[in-house]
């Protein structure tokens, strides 16, 4: 005989059953907060990426239009500003311009504008971190201003580009030996024309509103020096009073320390001096006439007078 009456029996089979849907459901729930959080981590590493290729884009291409305004002959009137007294290559080969050495000039890229640079609105900081020059209306200067629209290399309003080129001094420079003299100069000649100076640039592209870092901070950053003194010039020492130097805190470093995307492209520039010939008249064959080219580069008539 049964000493248990069956409904015992059958409650403990309905419980049994109760507790292995609700491990079955528990074990659902688990999945699918395992694949959410998955999910999650995926869409942030995309979001890195896509952020480091945007940023990165903004600088090389920054690189790439300063190359190809020296390179390419259909800017030669901004090539000529860039190379002139008023550009920021002319800036470190003018008359006299060996005590810049390490300088920064520094200005806001704003590929929007209908001009490249001008040094108006541009900042020079010398070696010690302090300004020989700041241009603009408003005393900015060439850092880029968080809160102004054309400062922005898009129409989206998302990504800024700030810029510095240098030029550090021969020392520091690795170069193989007489490498800055061209081919056909000699290297005792006071021709300005005679060497192939060197340069370092800078593309700093960075994403302001993706920090909760305020402006104010922000702009502090853009004001720091692009590296260190002791990477462009060369000898120095900290304890030196008569060679006061700057090593503090980079803008990159301001800018991660504040949690601002940002993205350095570092480009070192060597200009060679290009010589070529012009035939001004073809003695023999056509007019005799002045060629057009050499009327404009001699300002002179067709016929050889003077303009």
């Amino acid at each position: 005989m049964n000493k248990y009456p069956k409904h015992h029996i059958s409650q403990s089979q309905t419980g049994a059953t109760l507790i292995v849907v609700l491990l079955f459901l528990m074990l659902i729930i688990l999945v699918g907060v395992i694949a959410v959080r998955n999910s999650m981590t995926s869409l942030r590493l995309a979001t890195s990426d896509q952020i480091d290729t945007l940023l990165l884009t903004a600088s090389d291409n920054t690189n790439k239009n300063i190359e190809n305004i020296i390179n390419e002959a259909q800017y030669k009137d901004e090539s000529a500003t860039l190379l002139g007294p008023l550009g920021f290559f002319g800036y470190f080969m003018s008359v006299g311009a060996t005590s810049n050495r390490g300088d920064q000039v520094i200005f806001c890229y704003r590929p929007r504008e209908d001009y490249f640079f001008k040094m108006s609105e541009a900042t020079v900081l010398n070696t010690s971190n302090k300004s020989r020059l700041i241009g603009g209306a408003d005393a900015t200067g060439g850092f880029c201003q968080v809160d102004s629209a054309d400062d922005f290399v898009n129409a989206r309003q998302n990504v800024m580009t700030q810029v510095s080129i240098t030029r550090p001094n021969t020392v520091s420079v690795p170069i193989t030996p007489f490498g800055h003299v061209p081919l056909g100069k000699s290297i005792t000649t006071e021709d300005s024309t005679s060497t192939s100076p060197s340069f370092r640039i800078h593309s700093t592209s960075f994403l302001p509103a993706l920090s909760s870092a305020s402006t104010d901070d922000i702009t502090e950053c853009l004001r720091k020096p692009s590296e260190n003194a002791n990477s462009f010039v060369s000898g120095v020492e900290e304890d030196n009073p008569d060679e006061i130097t700057y090593y503090g805190e980079t803008r990159n470093e301001c800018l991660t320390k504040l949690g601002v995307p940002a993205k350095v492209v570092v480009g070192e520039v060597q200009l060679e001096n290009m010589n070529e010939t012009e035939k001004c008249i073809e003695y023999g064959k056509g007019s005799g006439k002045v060629s057009d080219e050499c009327q404009k580069l001699l300002e002179i008539s067709a016929n050889g007078t003077p303009k």
